[in-house]
């Protein structure tokens, strides 16, 4: 671009001089030829003038380095008052187009900005070290900027390329290892697994655990990380405590991840992004293969079983089907099929591509996004789809601000139901349910294969899982519309009123369909029992609604030279609503029509309104001193829908102290050492109020209403209780904050506790009532934690630097009481294994059917040499992690990067259900462990007869077989496993291209890479099944792993992206 930028002196002389020079030819004419020829001089001297001016802007590059003269990458290179603007490459090397009288500034983090002239063509600029770790600005609650020394509470930020190096689908798994008192956990590992994100462990019993999600100010629903654009995502955030996040209301008491996306700045720019991954099975349960089908009673073979209890495989041509019309069945040798399972599962592909449009000046800036993903599952036919659009832009018009961003997410996913089979039992336990010597390729063509025509396997007890991947799917349609609006008007330099709006709207629609089936061979039905379904349907639509508003009247005034003040005064007004309509019918006369208008069963019907508002107060004051020292108080005052009318207001204060040691006594400084140390004070209370209509009688229609023309409603089993309070968390923490070696090594560490009273649960109450239990509120949890995150460049020279980061959280959970007489809790899991909540003791427990031991521990066995039964549950452990300790590392050299991070997590166990039901049907490799016969029970003793123990070493027990393994799945603690992890999560290689060549070939910037996730995950050697990740469900029964899976996965692939 050319700029005609006339000096200001020298036009003035030039005018003065051409003014001059008319007058005095207009009043002596004698002059006119004289004009006449000079007028081509001016004429010439103007454009020569001009030229000279247009010729003025011209290339500048130069380097820009640190103290030591190690050259700087991705160092911010701008013309001071305009938008246009580099980055360094990776030596450190910039150019950049300006005129001779422009300025440019150059900007880095770590380092003191600095302005250079663009007189010189060549410039070399070099930045000093500075704490800028307490200089910059952190967005926190409500979107207030702050700076990190005035902050009170840990704090914690990752920016956009830390999310998106390997380029996962769900931001909320890209975060997992990158920063202490964070845990992500996936229920599966699906097309679309849902995630349980909780800051600093668990607070409620039974009431919400997660963190709230905040985007770009607008509190969004849980699971809104599933959805959002990761390319469209600038930083994330993480508020950890309750101390951090007191001002968005109830909702955060929990913590927040406070989610800014990208804007646009400079001139036009164009980015497309394209990347593909592939998925792949990364192990199975380890399965016995010694023993095939059969084994009632005495472990002969049977063909048409699915239980493992037969005779030992032996090659023998063995009969695999059903008697056709012609009187022949499939034969296939009695061995085990390698990879028989894995066979099964398919390569998944995932294809994305988006483009980025942005740009701005000072004034303005604007975005539009648009992002494509395409993902085919590990399962056959499994397929995700989803659109992201983003569209996002703000002016600024003297003292008025105004600033509008929506966004639009549309996703389509068809998927074998999770509830599969008319035993519920889903695709991968029929797979794995699939006799070891079994092709399991010879079921894929069901529907007329000449040995495969069935529904269900070669067994008849479940379905043919490929029947099940044809027939049994889930089909659903989310659509989800996002508007948010911010307008600023600063009254004066020191006082603005800001108005923040935020509306979202979904739109659910989803579809369940069961193909029919029959449950018995044609012409051999060796139990004689015939069991037919026909085919079913169902569908639920939802529709919802969630608005925010906040007014804010901010101040932020110098008292004097001394003393500072900021002030942020609110109101808040949050409303959420949703309906859901439901029908389903059965018994449906159309094949593959699935459709409730065909059923000729009865048509079931139901439909859920849900509406929620509550308004809240609010204030947040910041009193400085000397720029070293901060007083923070905020303060909330609620009121809810959900509670009482005559109790629905709570208020819940806090304070915290900020004291930046270093800058109070600049004398601790020093080049070689301390450069940076800060602590900090804080207590918070915090409020958490109920679910809607938790205080209300929820009536529904009980079975077999309506009856001709009469109907019925029945009241629920809970009986609420009028008078519920919210529960309330008081939180207390102290933290430093320490720069090392010109904050080439920073260090925060951070101790809370955190106390929740007032919890609300269920309690059971006599039926007498009406009711079987009231939701009360009941006793209190203690919650502590240490929370340590170290970062540094170990080393940095002209070609290469390697930094590292380490994380590590520590948790320790308590249950401090509940109700008179009440010991405690279920939470959740299954009825001989449940999650509890237990006075006295972690948070949460696993409870199971167990031995009974003697007081060395070991194993009680009777006179059979059989283990005995406990008449009672016993606890195994806490399901949550003692603690984590999080790694990261960057290597760069030129323009290669590598990246990799990994966590581990220990001092847990988990129930392993599939473990479980893999015992149950002779599969799991302990069954073949003493070759199916009698054994002498590990670790048992028996009485003595004396009161004592003798330990046990030739009691054999009665038989290895069916009946002594079927004994010992009902005792679940033997399927209660250590959870220890190590994983490997991301991997990535990436190569930026540079300045130099992006330049000759007319772009801005390039990248291409690749990478990986969950390369590898080590597992304590009991651990033989799955990911003790995977849970039953995203609430808080957390560590009961789930039979409603896939296998888990690794993840790699390419990636490119191009900037115009």
């Amino acid at each position: 671009m050319l700029n005609f930028n006339l000096d200001v002196k020298f036009a003035k002389y030039i005018l003065g001089m051409l003014t001059n020079y008319y007058e005095v030819c207009e009043t002596n004419s004698k002059y006119y030829k004289m004009k006449l020829k000079f007028n081509g001089f001016l004429v010439l001297l103007v454009v020569l003038v001009a030229q000279i001016t247009f010729a003025q802007e011209r290339v500048v590059s130069g380097t820009v380095s640190d103290n030591a003269g190690l050259p700087l990458p991705g160092v911010s290179v701008l013309i001071k008052g305009t938008q246009t603007g580099t980055q360094t490459d990776f030596d450190g090397k910039f150019s950049i187009k300006a005129t001779p009288t422009q300025v440019l500034l150059f900007s880095y983090i770590g380092m003191k900005s600095q302005e250079a002239s663009a007189s010189s063509t060549k410039i070399a600029v070099k930045l000093k070290d500075d704490s800028v770790q307490l200089e910059g600005v952190v967005v926190t609650a409500l979107g207030i900027k702050r700076k990190p020394k005035e902050l009170s509470y840990a704090v914690e930020n990752i920016k956009s390329e830390d999310l998106t190096k390997t380029k996962a689908v769900n931001v909320a798994t890209a975060l997992a290892g990158k920063v202490s008192g964070l845990q992500v956990n996936v229920t599966n590992n699906g097309i679309n697994p849902s995630t349980r994100v909780v800051l600093r462990g668990n607070r409620s019993l039974l009431g919400n655990n997660e963190a709230l999600i905040v985007i770009d100010g607008f509190p969004s629903a849980r699971g809104v990380l599933d959805r959002i654009n990761p390319n469209d995502i600038d930083n994330v955030t993480i508020l950890k405590g309750a101390n951090a996040s007191a001002l968005y209301g109830t909702e955060a008491a929990n913590g927040v991840l406070v989610v800014t996306t990208k804007k646009g700045s400079g001139k036009l720019s164009i980015t497309y992004n394209s990347s593909l991954q592939m998925e792949t099975v990364s192990y199975l349960p380890k399965l016995q293969d010694q023993f095939g089908v059969g084994g009632f009673p005495d472990g002969t073979l049977l063909p048409l079983e699915n239980v493992n209890w037969g005779p030992r495989f032996d090659g023998r041509l063995v009969d695999a089907s059903e008697v056709t019309l012609d009187g022949t069945t499939l034969q296939v040798p009695f061995s085990p099929i390698k990879n028989n399972v894995r066979n099964f599962f398919d390569t998944g592909i995932s294809t994305r591509h988006g483009v980025t449009f942005k740009g701005g000046d000072e004034n303005s800036d604007f975005l539009f996004s648009i992002d494509q993903t395409n993902t085919s599952g590990i399962v056959p036919k499994d397929t995700y789809n989803r659109t992201n659009v983003r569209l996002k832009g703000s002016r600024k018009f003297d003292r008025l601000s105004v600033g509008g961003n929506v966004s639009f997410f549309r996703a389509h996913a068809n998927q074998v139901s999770e509830v599969a089979g008319r035993q519920g039992r889903p695709l991968y336990w029929n797979v794995l349910n699939t006799p070891l010597h079994i092709p399991l390729d010879q079921m894929k063509n069901w529907k007329d294969g000449r040995y495969s025509r069935n529904e269900v396997s070669f067994f008849r007890f479940y379905e043919n899982p490929y029947f099940i991947v044809d027939t049994q799917r889930e089909k659903s349609n989310y659509t989800e519309f996002n508007a948010l609006s911010n307008i600023d008007y600063k009254v004066a330099d020191w006082f603005t009123i800001s108005l923040n709006t935020g509306f979202t709207t979904f739109n659910d629609d989803f579809k369940r369909q069961f193909g029919a089936l029959t449950y018995a061979f044609e012409l051999d039905e060796p139990y004689g029992q015939i069991d037919a379904y026909g085919a079913s349907t169902a569908s639920r639509i939802t529709i919802g609604q969630r608005f925010n508003n906040d007014l804010l009247f901010k101040f932020d005034k110098e008292i004097n030279k001394n003393f500072s003040t900021k002030l942020t005064l609110g109101v808040n007004t949050r409303l959420t609503s949703s309906n859901g309509v439901a029908v389903s019918g059965d018994n449906l006369i159309i094949p593959d029509f699935y459709n409730v208008s065909t059923r000729t069963g009865d048509l079931i019907g139901s439909e859920a309104l849900n509406q929620f508002r509550r308004q809240g107060v609010y204030g947040d004051f910041t009193l400085g001193f000397k720029e070293y020292l901060f007083l923070n108080v905020t303060a909330r005052n609620d009121w809810s829908s959900a509670l009482p009318k005559d109790s629905n207001n709570f208020f819940y204060p806090g304070a915290g102290l900020s004291f930046v040691v270093s800058d109070a006594f600049p004398g601790i400084k020093s080049d070689n050492g301390i450069d940076v140390l800060k602590a900090t004070v804080n207590v918070t209370k915090t409020g958490n109020d109920p679910s809607a209509y938790d205080i209300q009688s929820i009536f529904a229609a009980p079975a077999g209403f309506p009856y001709g023309t009469t109907t019925g409603l029945s009241q629920g089993a809970r009986d609420p209780d009028p008078s519920l309070n919210p529960e309330f968390t008081l939180s207390k923490e102290v933290g430093i904050e320490l720069g090392l070696f010109n904050s080439r090594l920073m260090f925060n560490g951070t101790l809370y506790q955190t106390n929740t009273t007032d919890q609300i649960v269920p309690i059971n109450v006599s039926v007498a009532s009406g009711a079987t239990s009231i939701l009360a509120n009941i006793g209190e949890i203690q919650n502590k934690g240490v929370e340590l995150d170290l970062k540094g460049t170990i080393i940095r020279s002209n070609d290469f630097s390697w930094k590292l980061g380490a994380n590590y959280s520590g948790y320790k959970s308590k249950v401090v009481s509940l109700f008179e007489g009440v010991d405690e809790v279920v939470i959740g899991g299954f009825t001989d294994a449940t999650v509890i909540a237990k006075v006295g003791e972690s948070y949460p427990l696993i409870k199971t059917t167990s031995y009974d031991r003697d007081p060395q521990g070991r194993v009680i066995v009777g006179a059979n040499g059989n283990p005995v039964k406990s008449s009672d549950l016993k606890v195994q452990g806490k399901t949550t992690p003692d603690y984590i300790v999080g790694m990261n590392t960057t290597f760069s050299y030129k323009g290669w990067t590598l990246y990799a991070v990994a966590d581990y997590r220990t001092g847990h166990v988990f129930y392993n259900n599939l473990d479980d039901l893999l015992s149950f049907t002779g599969l799991s490799e302990r069954t073949a462990s003493a070759g199916r016969q009698p054994f002498v029970f590990p670790n048992s003793a028996y009485s003595d007869g004396a009161g004592g123990f003798t330990a046990n070493n030739d009691r054999l027990t009665a038989g290895g077989g069916n009946a002594f393994w079927d004994e010992y799945g009902t005792i679940k603690e033997n399927f209660v496993s250590d959870a220890t992890t190590l994983k490997l999560r991301e991997v990535s290689l990436s190569y930026d291209f540079s300045n130099d060549f992006t330049s000759k070939i007319g772009i801005q910037s390039m990248n291409v890479g690749v990478f990986g996730r969950n390369l590898l995950t080590l597992r304590p050697k009991d651990n033989t099944t799955t990911d003790p990740e995977f849970n039953l469900n995203t609430g808080n029964g957390v560590g009961v792993g789930s039979q409603a899976q896939t296998p888990p996965t690794r993840q790699f692939g390419l990636n490119f992206n191009i900037t115009f």
